[in-house]
């Protein structure tokens, strides 16, 4: 006898908008981070933030914006998503962008 099965994997897509005002004038230290707001997708227990460096996480960055996925909150161990991050200039125009290839493993309380 032939078996077989299906098995359905839940997939959520949904877009998060963070403006940062005057954000040009931001000259903080190398390390410096802001953060978003917290944010989920409807019907969603998960919640997200962003984190960004302005000015690069270590000397190595210090000449790059670094940018990061934080899970803050999940009722599982551990989740997988794809993202990408987008940058707009101030006519809401995208100037650079940034998409994973692949599902990553999220961990609450760690970002990537």
């Amino acid at each position: 006898a032939e078996s077989w099965c299906v098995t359905k994997v839940k997939v959520i897509r949904f877009s998060y908008l963070w403006t940062v005002n005057n954000f040009s004038c931001v000259r903080g230290e190398i390390g410096e981070t802001l953060k978003s707001s917290t944010f989920s997708a409807p019907n969603s227990d998960m919640k997200w933030c962003l984190r960004v460096n302005p000015r690069g996480l270590d000397d190595e960055s210090k000449d790059y914006l670094s940018l990061y996925l934080l899970l803050v909150s999940c009722n599982k161990s551990e989740c997988r998503a794809k993202f990408r991050f987008s940058i707009l200039n101030n006519k809401g125009e995208e100037r650079k962008a940034m998409e994973s290839q692949r599902a990553y493993r999220f961990v609450q309380g760690k970002d990537w």
